[in-house]
């Protein structure tokens, strides 16, 4: 256990400097050995959670199938929404994911330290019924942990709709996408839709508060090379300020802007967060990654140069990618 509340928050920021039998079982320590499987030996089969009970069998036809979920990651503006918000207006706690003549997907998602709850919503838009309805998820190279529940009904008359919970887990940190399948079968036919679930690592992020001076000493504790990753970027959702920029950082990315910084006069913004996630170490706590970024802001040229530190490489990068979206 950490000695005081402020010792657990430095250790987020703290790379080792040299392997030890805690190391060691840091999967996400530089240098350290990957994930140990959780205690319950369930992280590294996700699909020993799928709840299979109550689904009618699947048609002996090969389903129609539809896999947007590469497609909706390249800019699909419903998925950009709930996924960070970034769209003017945009409700990212809940709204429709994906539609086609057939059906449309809504969900409605909530995220609580490394775990997540997303109910989702199937409407038949046919004007004829539809039956075998059901929803499973792809986690893919997510690592995500996760658990389905039966759909509250698996047949839908035209303009009726079915909800189906499912629970996550972040159990490392991961810059892929969980694919969400939906399948059903109308009029005979059986149909199967794999959709991008707007689950990205960063709904597993909770703010660090830091004093000027924490921040300035973990700041130069990560700046080990390839633990940085720094990217010049035009600002291409507002303007390139303070004004702007430090309510999205707040409210999309999850980040504790850090005061008292040097701030370049009104131009730069310093900010800590953290990655929650599911996986134990050897002391049985669950581990987290602390990230730390610099955004420096140049209003008459409409730029933004961005930094971030974290002890993962690509947890740098891909928290980069996101905060970059946003700006």
């Amino acid at each position: 256990q950490p000695s005081s509340p402020t010792q657990g928050i430095l250790d987020l920021f703290t790379v080792p400097s040299a392997p030890s039998s805690s190391v060691v079982n840091d999967p996400f320590a530089p240098g350290g050995l990957p994930p140990k499987p959780p205690t319950d030996h369930l992280a590294d089969d996700v699909s020993a959670l799928s709840m299979e009970t109550g689904f009618p069998p699947a048609s002996a036809a090969a389903p129609v199938r539809s896999d947007v979920v590469e497609e909706m990651t390249l800019g699909d503006a419903k998925f950009d929404a709930l996924a960070v918000g970034a769209a003017e207006g945009a409700n990212r706690m809940k709204g429709v994911l994906y539609e086609d003549p057939h059906v449309a997907v809504a969900i409605e998602h909530d995220y609580r330290g490394s775990e997540g709850r997303v109910t989702v919503r199937v409407a038949n838009k046919c004007s004829t019924p539809i039956d075998t309805l059901r929803s499973d998820l792809d986690a893919g190279e997510t690592g995500l942990r996760y658990e389905f529940g039966a759909p509250s009904s698996t047949s839908l008359q035209p303009g009726e709709a079915a909800a189906q919970l499912l629970m996550l887990e972040c159990m490392k940190p991961f810059d892929a996408v969980a694919a969400l399948v939906v399948s059903f079968r109308s009029q005979g036919v059986p149909y199967e839709v794999r959709l991008a679930l707007p689950c990205v690592f960063t709904k597993f992020l909770e703010p660090v508060q830091l004093s000027p001076n924490v921040f300035v000493q973990r700041w130069a504790t990560l700046g080990a090379p390839g633990l940085e990753h720094m990217v010049t970027f035009a600002a291409t959702a507002g303007s390139a300020n303070a004004a702007f920029a430090k309510p999205r950082l707040a409210d999309l990315v999850r980040v504790a802007v850090v005061d008292g910084v040097d701030d370049g006069g009104g131009s730069i913004l310093s900010g800590a967060t953290a990655l929650r996630t599911g996986t134990v170490n050897a002391g049985g706590e669950k581990i987290s990654v602390g990230c730390l970024i610099r955004l420096e802001m140049n209003e008459a040229a409409g730029a933004f140069r961005l930094t971030v530190r974290t002890a993962v490489p690509h947890v740098s990068t891909a928290l980069a990618e996101a905060i970059q979206k946003l700006l």
